[in-house]
This record gives C-alpha cells, structure tokens and sequence, in this order.
C-alpha cells in the first residue's frame, strides 16, 4: 500500500525533520523521533516523521528478536557438523539482508515522500499507537 502525501506542495517533513526521518530506519535510535513527535501528531509535519519511526521501531523489534532466536537456534544447529554451521551462517545473512533491507527502503520510500506498509512490520508498527 502506497500513500503519497505532501503538505503545502513540497516534501511531507519539515526541513528540520530530515535527521529524525534518517534516525526513524537506524535501529533503536528510532525511540527518539518515536518520543519526540508522539505529542504532536497534530502537525501533518510531525505525524509523518511519526508514523515512520512507529515503522522502524517495529522493523527493529522484529530483526531483534528474530536475532535473539537465531542465537539460540544456532546454538542447537552448532551440534550438526556442515550443515549446521553453512545454515546458521545463511540465516544469519538473510537476517541482515532484512535489516538493512528495511531500513534502505524505508529511508527511500521516507525521503521520497510516500508511507509504504512493510509487509508484517506495519501490523506491529499500527500497535504502537
């Protein structure tokens, strides 16, 4: 799902905004814009950086915990001689395949001015409200 919106003609953030729309995608720094604009929804400005670090900080919890059971599946693969080993080791990239992923398109589809629903990560990301 695709929706375009722009405030007064130009981009849909505030210049001054640009930094927390880069923080919204990196991880857990996504906790500052998160808290800085949940006050101030009322600005489209605002509730457009808003809503994009709703969806990062979802994209962080997920990659979070799918890393912390990773860890612990590739304690129990580690037991399995080859196999074990090369699977873990391609879990473990397509772990960072999907973090980093997430986060480049969210800055593209963030700085180009659209709100694109991860697939997964939005459901979670609509529960912070």
């Amino acid at each position: 799902m695709s929706e375009t919106g722009s405030v007064g003609g130009g981009k849909p953030y505030a210049d001054d905004d640009k930094i927390f729309l880069f923080l919204a995608y990196f991880g857990i720094f996504s906790l500052i814009p998160f808290f800085m604009y949940r006050d101030k929804r009322s600005d489209p400005q605002k509730e457009y950086v808003y809503w994009h670090s709703r969806q990062g900080l979802a994209l962080a919890i997920v990659v979070f915990v799918l890393a912390l059971i990773l860890m612990v599946g590739g304690f129990v693969l580690a037991f399995i001689p080859f196999v074990g080993w090369a699977l873990s080791c391609i879990l473990w990239f397509a772990l960072v395949i999907i973090g980093l992923g997430g986060s480049i398109m969210g800055w593209v589809k963030g700085f180009g001015g659209e709100k694109w629903e991860m697939p997964g990560i939005s459901k979670l990301a609509q529960m912070f409200n």
